[in-house]
């Protein structure tokens, strides 16, 4: 479905597989109601929306906008706006939104994109956008995007309905959002309130069926990750088939020490049939549902254990009671390190240096795995010790020193009743990787330093020190030494930092690509790939790695059905290789024909050039013989 202003369509889970069909009382053509301009005035002046011209939930939204206060004809791009300071909430769903919104930009990304993350008041936590003033200026961490400041959008209308939601062209209430199309999807907490939203904005036509599919896949993997907050729980991952344990797709439960639930998401509810909509805090137990108790289940691989009702179900503990829930483990989207020949010999050194505590440098693209690559480097050694992934880029630079060195009660205004230990902390006696280093802020890094050096934390507020154990990777996609020239990095927490660097090859690099594309099929249950599919899938850029690899593959096998045939119409957001006309390709092919053609005139250029129909200065320059 392409989105206009000649076309207004909104899809919610109840109407999405309509997308694309016109529903009745669902659209409308412009022209025929005389120009949308005119409904605006009449509206504006009290009269009511003609019957059937929007959804009804997106006409709610302009009645609340216009009792908010607004005009259609407000100008609110070029205005200024109020920046809201986050709270440590919005921090937690800043990082656990961070890796699926990246994810998603390596899918989307470009010059007419925006990509972002909403707390419940509308304030992005989190943003990705390219450099458009009209889109970067309103939609950058700390602003609000509720109804109050902008009317109708998509993430509007998601917090209030609690709905995924997409809204095109005139179906915004101000005017001078109709070039623009939103959608959104709410994102829910570990006990099934709403925290939040994502949400996708662009400037002129998109397919946003496609769209809309992979911001539900990156929601649900945003709630797995927001298990990572709950504290003294164990948490299990449950799933009928073993290879969607951790994946979005994964059912988790967390209960506490005496085996009561403390939480479910959708998925186990399913499996284990508990009412989708009941709540689960401490009305059900671990006994009423699995006939072994929670010890049994391992850390490190999924085990098949019997249900109470006969049926069976693979299980993996993600963390045990009182210890660090690390989001890395909660949900994955990638395959591992792999088994390209360069890949494993890095990894084979690196494991070597990991166990004498030499810190290692993970260098790479977005999306190549380097959290897996840490994660497995973790696991070689002792995976039932802690793992704590902190993403130097996703928190706000107000609150990324309490989330690092934890703080004493009263520190500041909102800090928790009897403190609480920082990152580094729940590190102790296992692995801190530091993610996207390069992003921290330039004033914390003396601290950092210290700590590395004297192995000791001090909570902000309090004078005593606390001992850790830890042994830290880091990992950037930033070039260190050119923010060492620039003062922006520390020299001497570089070489602290610095034990051992290990370069993670971009997706495009890596000989094992036809490996890693069989394997994903398999996880998502996917038949067979047609050759051309295949070729295909190895042509492309893959800007996003093998994180919008996977994304691919897994709409790929949605289209498909189960078990069957992956053709190329599976791929509908992939270039195919007529559309595919980068200057670089051509570049080469014109070298290729030229070379080709001196090779038949044995290396005489003016008959090349007679042939080919071009000046004998073409040749030199097309060659660079000049």
């Amino acid at each position: 479905m392409l989105c206009n202003h000649m076309r207004l369509v909104i899809i919610n889970d109840k109407n999405i597989q309509e997308c694309g069909k016109v529903m009745s009382g669902q659209q409308m053509n412009i022209r025929d109601m005389h120009g949308l301009d005119e409904v605006r005035r009449r509206f504006l002046d009290g009269h009511s929306l003609p019957a059937d011209l929007l959804p009804t939930a997106v006409a709610n939204s302009w009645e609340r906008s216009r009792k908010a206060g607004l005009s259609p004809w407000d100008k609110r791009l070029t205005g200024r706006w109020r920046t809201h300071e986050l709270s440590s909430s919005d921090s937690r769903l800043a990082a656990c939104a961070q890796p699926e919104l990246d994810r998603l930009w390596g899918i989307f990304g470009g010059q007419d994109w925006a990509l972002f993350c909403v707390n419940l008041e509308g304030v992005i936590v989190y943003a990705k956008h390219a450099s458009q003033p009209d889109l970067v200026d309103p939609l950058k961490v700390g602003k609000r995007v509720n109804e109050v400041d902008i009317g109708t959008t998509a993430p509007s209308c998601t917090l209030h309905e609690q709905q995924p939601f997409i809204v095109c062209g005139g179906m915004h209430y101000l005017k001078e959002f109709e070039n623009f199309f939103c959608v959104s999807v709410p994102v829910f907490g570990v006990r099934g309130e709403l925290v939040g939203a994502i949400d996708i904005t662009g400037i002129g036509q998109r397919n946003a069926t496609a769209v809309l599919e992979q911001l539900k896949i990156a929601s649900m993997a945003i709630e797995s990750r927001l298990y990572s907050g709950l504290v003294d729980c164990q948490i299990v991952a449950l799933q009928f088939d073993a290879r969607l344990i951790g994946t979005p797709f994964q059912g988790l439960v967390a209960f506490d020490q005496n085996g009561r639930f403390c939480a479910a998401n959708k998925v186990a509810k399913k499996i284990l049939g508990i009412d989708a909509s009941s709540p689960v805090e401490s009305s059900l137990d671990w006994d009423s549902f699995f006939e072994r108790g929670p010890q049994s289940i391992v850390v490190n691989s999924p085990s098949l254990i019997a249900l109470n009702d006969g049926s069976s179900v693979y299980a993996q503990s993600l963390s045990l009671p009182g210890g660090a829930q690390p989001a890395a483990r909660l949900c994955h989207t990638s395959p591992g390190v792999g088994h390209d020949p360069a890949l494993n010999q890095q990894f084979n050194m690196a494991s070597k240096a990991f166990a004498a505590s030499i810190p290692i440098i993970l260098q790479g693209e977005t999306g190549t795995g380097k959290e897996v690559f840490a994660r497995a480097l973790h696991d070689s050694l002792n995976p039932g010790a802690p793992f704590i992934a902190i993403n130097c880029s996703a928190i706000p630079e107000n609150l990324i020193e309490s989330e690092l060195f934890g703080y004493v009660e009263g520190t500041f205004t909102g800090a928790r009743r009897g403190g609480a230990k920082g990152r580094i902390e729940e590190a102790h006696g296992g692995t801190l990787l530091l993610d996207e280093i390069g992003d921290m802020p330039f004033n914390l890094q003396t601290r950092l330093l210290r700590v590395l050096q004297e192995r000791e934390v001090t909570r902000l507020g309090s004078s005593e020190r606390h001992p850790v154990n830890i042994r830290v990777i880091s990992a950037t996609h930033c070039d260190i030494h050119k923010l060492i020239e620039e003062h922006r990095f520390r020299e001497d927490l570089f070489y602290r930092l610095n034990g051992m660097q290990v370069g993670i090859p971009a997706l495009r690099q890596r000989q094992d690509m036809e490996d890693i594309i069989t394997k994903l099929t398999q996880r998502y249950q996917g038949g067979a790939i047609h050759p051309a599919a295949l070729e295909l899938l190895k042509n492309q850029e893959w800007r996003g790695n093998i994180r919008q690899l996977e994304q691919v593959i897994r709409l790929a096998v949605a289209l498909a059905g189960a078990g069957l045939v992956i053709l190329p119409e599976h791929f509908p957001g992939l270039e195919q290789p007529e559309e595919k006309r980068d200057e670089k390709s051509l570049k080469e092919f014109e070298r290729k024909k030229i070379q080709d053609a001196l090779d038949a005139n044995r290396g005489n250029v003016k008959a090349t050039a007679q042939q080919l129909g071009v000046a004998r200065g073409t040749i030199y320059r097309k060659l660079r013989m000049e």
